[in-house]
């Protein structure tokens, strides 16, 4: 009998090492670095809608971060020409959704009032003779326009400030045209006018508030057994800077890290490189998700995701 019992106990402790032998085995299987898998894109693209600009530009959809946008009248400017220049952003004031304030710091445009025209080597500053963005960063969905020049150097003729209001128009981002009755005319006569486009395309494009707009616009990943590595790269396409950004990575759909991104400037692009991190080895989608809480109000609030899949072999 003794045997016998002997005999089970061994059958017993046999079993329970196999067990553990195959666990140890699964354990180990689950763990160890597999023949690299690639992801790639599902195909989900947005339809992204922004009634934009159609008039001619500098660059393509020029505009100021916000519709309130700051002015400073330097220290030479006289009577006559300080009530012009308030006088034209009066005018635009009240044919736009644009607001103008007049401020001594933290200016957007700089309106000098010289009695000669700008130098040869201040020209330069101006994209257009004697008025116009001096820093344009392009985003890919604005030229956003963070300050502006102009220079009131010749005497108003007319009894409205064409000259100011030409000169305003050109720091927004418009170009000239070639419509005699309009005030953008490369040459300048007191029956011109404000295009009724010109006030439109404004509209249209200040209509949008100046938020940031967050975008993946690249990601390689590849999986080897349990450990994902990828490269992916965020832009802010938007108007205004962002902080606190949280990238979230999903394998299937369990949360596999959070990565802090901190701030993402207007036209910033910035990128992560990540190596083997720890997911299940069965994950047969990942998922990249910005701002996942929406704790940043941004121009498109659906944008902000992508998944892949494995290739199949």
């Amino acid at each position: 009998m003794k045997k016998k019992g002997a005999s089970v106990e061994g059958i017993i402790l046999l079993i329970v090492l196999i067990g553990a032998l195959v666990f140890s085995s699964y354990l180990l299987y689950l763990n160890l670095p597999g023949e690299p898998q690639k992801f790639t894109f599902i195909d989900d693209e947005l339809d992204e809608n922004i009634v934009y600009g159609t008039s001619q530009q500098f660059y393509e959809n020029m505009r100021f971060p916000d519709k309130k946008i700051t002015y400073t009248l330097k220290n030479e400017c006289d009577g006559e020409k300080i009530i012009n220049a308030r006088e034209a952003f009066s005018i635009l004031q009240e044919k736009t959704i644009l607001e103008f304030e007049e401020t001594s710091t933290n200016t957007q445009i700089l309106i000098f009032c010289s009695d000669i025209s700008p130098e040869p080597e201040e020209e330069g500053y101006f994209v257009a003779g004697e008025g116009g963005p001096t820093e344009v960063i392009n985003t890919t969905l604005y030229g956003a326009i963070l300050s502006g020049k102009l220079s009131l150097f010749r005497d108003e003729t007319c009894s409205k400030p064409n000259i100011a209001i030409h000169e305003i128009l050109h720091v927004l981002g418009f170009e000239h045209n070639n419509n005699p009755d309009s005030i953008l005319y490369p040459t300048l006569d007191c029956e011109q006018e404000v295009d009724e486009y010109i006030i439109e395309d404004i509209n249209n494009l200040y209509s949008v508030d100046g938020k940031p707009d967050l975008k993946i616009i690249d990601v390689e990943a590849v999986k080897s057994g349990r450990y994902l590595s990828f490269d992916i790269e965020i832009i802010n396409r938007g108007l205004s800077d962002t902080s606190n950004l949280i990238l979230s990575v999903y394998a299937d759909d369990e949360l596999a890290k959070e990565f802090e991104m901190d701030e993402v400037g207007i036209g910033i692009k910035k990128t992560l490189h990540v190596e083997n991190l720890a997911i299940s080895r069965f994950a047969d989608k990942v998922s990249f998700v910005l701002d996942e809480q929406n704790t940043i109000q941004e121009i498109f609030e659906d944008n902000n995701k992508i998944e892949l899949i494995l290739e199949e072999d």
